[in-house]
């Protein structure tokens, strides 16, 4: 007996539609174009770049979505699985021809003004026509998005995205965002989710928009007991900025009520190891991954090389995280013993760059230092060797 496909169970049309929809992406033309008359007179048609995933998405489930209810509403959960909302760069001009392949003279000096933050606008009013579109919504991404009207306008669209797992946001929505905008963001919802993955990703603006009054706005939203960030599970500071960066003491706010699995600081300069370890000791029974790797020098200025600040030891905190499986941080200088406890669960991938070991300074061609890095190779391969033997692999590289 023929069985009909809609009869077939969700699972299984679910994954049909899937592979018909990476079917049809092969055949949906994958790259935009534009004119470039830098050469000569007449206008070339050249490659300008790939189109981006969710658009991509979209158009290969064009099909899908026109059969019935069911298969609408799967295409739209498909297609706006990822959102990624980047504000437009670029310039464009006036060109006379009425063939792309008789193009005479030079372009004209008018500039076609595009609103640089129209696909933002667009998405909010989307979403709040439509919030059945915004519940299909797992992963957000904002590119470009900095002023305080934008970050209100990001607010707005992730309050519709009701099932929201992961965003990637920009640094400044933790200064110009509410107590009420953050506080709707990591709450639970009605039925039990909770957004898990929270990215906060900063750049270096124009010093004409560092400087600008109109900026320099803090809402401080951690400072409220509402902002509870322990169903948040992994947690990335990228980059540096000039303007109101994340520093220590906001990620000593977040420590209050964090319990982390995933910690990645990279590319920073205003947090130091004293803003790590108190991230690290309040999720050092749930932390299993743990990534710090600060531009340069940054982040090693302390007056103790070997202190986090308030007199706790950086290699004693390490190892009261007993649970990691990836390791790679950069410390001003690691212990010779670091690996010798007995308590040491760590398991996966470590890597570990250090200025100099502790007691010693830098690694200065001297008897101490080359007894204390033989000492600490010893020990590494003891403690990988000791992890084998209950079944647990353990990589570990040092860079000194």
């Amino acid at each position: 007996m023929t069985a009909n496909i809609l009869s077939l169970p969700y699972e299984l049309l679910s994954s049909i539609l899937e592979t018909a929809a990476t079917c049809n992406a092969r055949d949906i033309q994958q790259y935009t174009y534009g004119l470039d008359t830098t050469t000569n007179t007449k206008g070339q048609r050249i490659l300008r770049g790939q189109v981006a995933p969710d658009a991509l998405r979209w158009l290969s489930t064009d099909a899908i979505r026109c059969v019935n209810g069911q298969w609408h509403d799967w295409a739209a959960r498909y297609a706006l699985r990822d959102l990624y909302i980047r504000r437009w760069r670029g310039s464009e001009r006036w060109i006379q021809s009425r063939k792309l392949d008789s193009i005479h003279g030079y372009p004209s000096k008018d500039i076609v003004y595009r609103d640089p933050y129209c696909s933002l606008r667009k998405t909010v009013d989307l979403f709040t026509h439509y919030p059945a579109l915004a519940s299909s919504v797992r992963r957000i991404f904002f590119d470009g998005f900095y002023g305080l009207e934008m970050c209100s306008m990001i607010f707005k669209v992730l309050h519709h995205c009701s099932e929201l797992d992961s965003a990637s946001l920009p640094w400044t929505t933790l200064r110009y965002g509410s107590v009420d905008d953050w506080a709707r963001l990591l709450r639970p919802r009605a039925n039990g989710t909770a957004l898990s993955s929270l990215a906060l990703l900063a750049v270096e603006l124009k010093r004409s928009q560092i400087t600008d009054h109109a900026r320099q706005v803090d809402k401080m939203p951690l400072d409220s007991s509402e902002v509870d960030f322990s169903r948040l599970l992994k947690l990335k500071l990228s980059g540096s900025s000039s303007l109101m960066p994340i520093n220590d003491d906001d990620l000593i706010t977040i420590s209050r009520t964090a319990r982390l699995q995933e910690l990645h600081i990279t590319g920073t300069t205003a947090i130091t190891t004293k803003g790590l370890v108190a991230l690290g000791r309040a999720s050092q029974n749930t932390l299993r991954v743990l990534e710090h790797s600060p531009l340069s020098d940054d982040g090693f200025k302390h007056p103790d090389a070997s202190s986090a600040g308030d007199g706790s030891h950086l290699c004693q905190e390490l190892i009261d995280c007993h649970h990691l499986s990836s390791l790679a941080v950069s410390l001003p200088s690691i212990c010779d013993n670091l690996f010798s406890g007995s308590s040491i669960e760590w398991a996966g991938d470590v890597q570990i760059r250090a200025a100099g070991i502790c007691g010693i300074g830098s690694l200065e061609p001297s008897t101490a230092a080359q007894h204390a890095f033989v000492k600490i190779l010893s020990e590494v391969r003891s403690l990988m060797e000791a992890r084998k033997e209950k079944g647990s692999t353990l990589n570990i590289e040092i860079f000194i």
